[in-house]
């Protein structure tokens, strides 16, 4: 009997714990990016491409594993205004600290265009709110007709909510 009263006694102190480890479905994106290898359609390849990106953004979890994103900011390469896209995606949380993400870059200014994103990343949590987090993705140009490919690394942070 005393055995029994233990071990319900832990299933109560512990259910609050269970609850308190799934994520809000709802966060903040802030993220720095750059391409440190390119290679233009035909051409060879070039390391690093002087630019920096700066996005921000919105996503929610849809399921315990599966968020849509939408995140949006310009690009600046060697300090000068180069473009803005908006950056829809699907994001695979398949381990508490390892990613997968299927994005894609809609250049809208100066031209509207189509690039091919997908990535992985890691993530650590801390306190069930902030997120800080490496990426590492592909990048192909497939809306102007000759690909090219390049490599992105990012860094940010999520926010939940």
């Amino acid at each position: 009997m005393r055995t029994r009263v233990l071990f319900l006694g832990l299933l109560a102190a512990c259910a609050p714990l269970a609850q308190a480890a799934d994520p809000p479905p709802n966060y903040a994106a802030f993220f720095l990016g750059t391409t440190p290898a390119y290679r233009p359609p035909g051409g060879p390849w070039s390391g690093f491409q002087h630019d920096l990106t700066v996005l921000g953004g919105y996503g929610r979890f849809v399921s315990p594993k599966v968020a849509l994103e939408l995140d949006l900011g310009p690009t600046l390469v060697r300090g000068d205004y180069a473009s803005f896209a908006l950056v829809p995606g699907v994001v695979w949380a398949f381990h508490p600290h390892v990613y997968a993400a299927a994005r894609f870059i809609v250049p809208v200014d100066p031209e509207t265009s189509f690039v091919l994103f997908p990535g992985a990343g890691v993530i650590y949590t801390f306190k069930d709110r902030f997120s800080p987090l490496v990426e590492v993705n592909l990048l192909s140009n497939v809306g102007e007709g000759d690909p090219d490919l390049g490599i992105a690394v990012t860094v940010g942070v999520l926010v939940s909510f």
